[in-house]
């Protein structure tokens, strides 16, 4: 016996995004992008300036140390520059056999004044 069987006709159904969803689907995804644009800027800018920082410091201990190796008497103020570092040496006799030297480097970031400073004592033992 054979049948006959009529087929019922299909929804058709379209698989894909409409221009809306994805539209839509953008928008949030560029509100959830922007904020990380912003703390990656942030973030290297922290990292440049570290490194400027760090920098300032190493030639603050070079003048440090340099001074200190010129033993109690001996050193002296002076000034220098480096790259776009100045640095400031200034050596004191606080009495008592002690020499006070302070070392201070100076820089400009973004028209920012910065500074690093060291202070440390040299003695005539």
């Amino acid at each position: 016996m054979a049948t006959n069987r009529m087929s019922k006709p299909t929804l058709r159904r379209e698989d894909g995004f409409t221009l809306v969803e994805l539209m839509v689907a953008l928008v949030i995804l560029t509100i959830g992008l922007l904020p990380l644009a912003f703390v990656q800027t942030r973030a290297q800018q922290d990292v440049f300036d570290s490194g400027r920082y760090t920098e300032a410091l190493q030639i603050a201990q070079l003048q440090m140390e340099e001074t200190k190796s010129q033993g109690f008497g001996v050193a002296v103020t002076d000034t220098g520059s480096v790259d776009n570092f100045t640095w400031i040496r200034d050596v004191q006799n606080v009495g008592q056999g002690l020499d006070q030297i302070t070392i201070s480097v100076n820089w400009s970031e973004r028209g920012d004044a910065r500074q690093v400073r060291l202070i440390n004592q040299l003695s005539f033992r």
